[in-house]
């Protein structure tokens, strides 16, 4: 029996980041005989999509292997607006997960990881913290945040009960497998380092030997 998966991010189908890392990464695990479903998150989903290019991205995504979903995007006012969008991505997690007995929720950084937890106390099931980063750092490294403001503080405690509850965690690095166990926040045993996933076909000028050596540098 095949592990089923519902994928969880907080971007746009059509953003780069989805279409040369995830996109790859999802493909991957349908041709090893994953069941994968995909949730994204859709800016002015009304206008920017018709139903004809819905229809058309989800039979082709569908003959990959990878089921889509969307909800729409909400930006503004920020705080309330994640909210609501957290509330709305957890609920149809839940019923997606017992509509289609998936038994593993996918969780691509920490909004995401919100949404999966709520999602598991109404399902029991299995969620993996894809962390990415540290986001209020990064946050705070662009100038976007003050470290101690309320987004800083919500997201390391959203951030740090995530790794604490997720039956897995995946790191981007080896450093970072190291620091999370260092800092007590999660046992190395349930921490997988995954390196990006990138799909050079969409980078011009990469020659094959250049791609392998940066994979390997990755």
């Amino acid at each position: 029996m095949s592990i089923s998966t519902l994928y969880l991010c907080y971007f746009g189908l059509r953003e780069p980041l989805v279409q040369t890392q995830v996109l790859p990464y999802l493909r991957r695990l349908a041709a090893s005989g994953v069941d994968v479903s995909l949730l994204t998150f859709e800016p002015e989903l009304k206008r920017r999509w018709t139903a004809e290019q819905l229809e058309g991205e989800r039979s082709k995504l569908a003959r990959e292997g990878i089921r889509w979903h969307r909800l729409a995007y909400h930006k503004r006012p920020t705080l309330p607006a994640t909210a609501f969008d957290i509330l709305a991505g957890a609920l149809f997690a839940a019923r997606f997960v017992r509509r289609e007995r998936i038994q593993v929720l996918h969780a691509r950084s920490h909004v995401p990881m919100a949404m999966a937890m709520l999602a598991r106390a109404l399902t029991r099931c299995r969620t993996v913290f894809d962390v990415r980063g540290l986001l209020a750092e990064e946050y705070e490294d662009a100038g976007l945040w003050r470290a101690g403001s309320l987004p800083f503080r919500a997201i390391k405690r959203l951030e740090r009960t995530g790794l604490r509850r997720a039956d897995r965690v995946v790191v981007l690095t080896r450093r970072m497998r190291e620091w999370l166990g260092e800092q007590g926040l999660a046992e190395a045993s349930k921490v997988e380092v995954i390196p990006c996933c990138v799909d050079f076909s969409r980078y011009e000028g990469v020659e094959d030997e250049e791609k392998s050596e940066r994979f390997e540098v990755v």
